[in-house]
């Protein structure tokens, strides 16, 4: 059942879900990339094969649009095959920063889509390039899940994790949500309190959907780090030009942005951060965050529209 917007008030703000989640981002609506144009409506369509012939290069958020969790959506690779064969550039985009660099070419494999390298844009990579241009005396404390191989990035870690010492880094990344507690989260307020340091974020989603549910993102705890704190955390990923300027990188030299679509299934990442980038948009509701939202109320509550609104890609 589809929750209306006139219940997102009744629903408890400890519920991790998609109606959370939607409420938290308008709570941190000013941390979000602003200048955004967006369409008077969006148009409905069937699925993105009415679109194929009215765009040069195609951009998809992974989560919710491609796969969720661990498993492909049904037809997703069959799409971008079409897309392949009518002479289409594909570009992933995506927020999973747990994966290492080297890994993200198998994982996609194993879902069944054959991505090369050069087609995928992870925050994880956006954050790296920035991390190479730090100080290189400088330790970063990682909150990270076990498999994460923080070790690939370009910089010296220690985990957040053991005795606290940890707590004395020049700098925090919250790279997944594996490595995260709620001591940690008292334990870096403390350390951030006594002696304001860098938080950059790997990872700006709030939540993420997997097969049992929603997960809460390093985006969530470093919101919270910034309310409790005042403190400006330094993102990567989408909504952020960080992001898309990666993505401007792999796309023809003089290639038009409105000839670019962005797929997603979020609001507040995807569409706002593709419209922001100056890309036509296409929100996918079916299998990601808005499948159980009332998609026209919350554009109309957010004033976020995308240009196409369809079920699945």
């Amino acid at each position: 059942m589809k929750i209306l917007l006139q219940d997102l008030a009744n629903v408890n703000g400890m519920n991790k879900n998609a109606t959370w989640a939607f409420r938290r981002y308008e709570e941190i609506r000013t941390r979000l990339p602003r200048g955004a144009r967006f369409p008077a409506a969006p148009v409905n369509v069937p699925h993105l094969g009415a679109l194929t012939d009215d765009f040069e290069a195609f951009v998809f958020d992974s989560f919710g649009v491609l796969n969720v969790g661990g498993q492909a959506i049904p037809g997703a690779a069959d799409r971008l095959a079409a897309l392949r064969t009518a002479g289409k550039q594909i570009v992933v985009l995506t927020n999973a920063a747990t994966t290492p660099l080297r890994d993200n070419v198998a994982k996609y494999r194993g879902l069944g889509f054959d991505f090369a390298a050069s087609e995928i844009v992870s925050s994880r990579a956006v954050l790296a390039d920035a991390l190479r241009e730090t100080d290189p005396d400088w330790t970063w404390a990682v909150a990270a899940n076990a498999d994460a191989d923080v070790d690939e990035l370009p910089v010296r870690t220690v985990p957040m994790s053991g005795d606290g010492e940890w707590m004395e880094a020049d700098g925090f990344i919250l790279l997944s949500s594996g490595g995260w507690s709620n001591a940690v989260m008292d334990a870096v307020t403390q350390a951030l309190a006594a002696r304001p340091r860098p938080v950059w974020v790997g990872n700006p989603d709030l939540v993420a959907p997997f097969e049992g549910g929603f997960y809460e993102q390093p985006g969530s705890f470093a919101h919270d780090l910034a309310d409790r704190l005042g403190i400006e955390p330094v993102f990567f990923g989408k909504p952020f030009g960080n992001a898309f300027d990666m993505v401007h990188r792999l796309l023809p030299a003089g290639c038009d942005p409105g000839q670019v679509l962005m797929l997603g299934d979020t609001l507040h990442t995807d569409i706002l951060g593709g419209a922001a980038a100056g890309f036509k948009t296409g929100l996918v509701t079916d299998h990601g965050v808005m499948k159980t939202l009332d998609v026209d109320a919350c554009c109309a509550a957010s004033g976020i529209v995308p240009d196409y609104i369809l079920p699945a890609i």
